[in-house]
């Protein structure tokens, strides 16, 4: 049986405390390398950011559900928020001049840069990035 390890949060952006000590408890159940924390935490929680800012829209009511499991050789982390999803075919690039100022768009990018892979459901109101370990 493999191993999966779950989280739910409502949406309040107070939680990414609770977010960041999940992501302590999966690596170091899953025996992973601590220099992976950084790779790891810093995309998750753009991803939950985004579940509960835009996603939820901080309705403190919806929830956040995460999920994380390993499975040959990679690490599979899911955020999932209640909301109805975004078009994630047109992820934009923030370095490109033209979205240079753009505050929004960045989190997708840092996802998309720092995992391995990232994989969407739901419409994209489900996100799981995949790292290579």
């Amino acid at each position: 049986m493999m191993n999966r390890l779950n989280l739910t949060i409502s949406s309040e952006v107070g939680n990414i405390v609770r977010v960041e000590n999940f992501i302590e408890s999966f690596i170091e159940t899953f025996d992973l390398k601590s220099e992976l924390f950084g790779k790891i935490s810093l995309p998750v929680i753009e991803a939950v950011n985004n579940a509960i800012l835009s996603g939820n829209k901080l309705i403190p009511e919806k929830k956040v559900i995460l999920e994380a499991w390993q499975e040959n050789n990679r690490l599979y982390v899911s955020v999932q928020d209640e909301g109805e999803g975004f078009d994630y075919t047109h992820i934009p690039d923030p370095t490109l001049p033209d979205n240079i100022e753009k505050v929004a768009g960045r989190g997708l990018y840092v996802m998309k840069t720092l995992s391995d892979e990232l994989l969407f459901e739901n419409n994209g109101a489900k996100v799981t990035l995949v790292f290579d370990l």
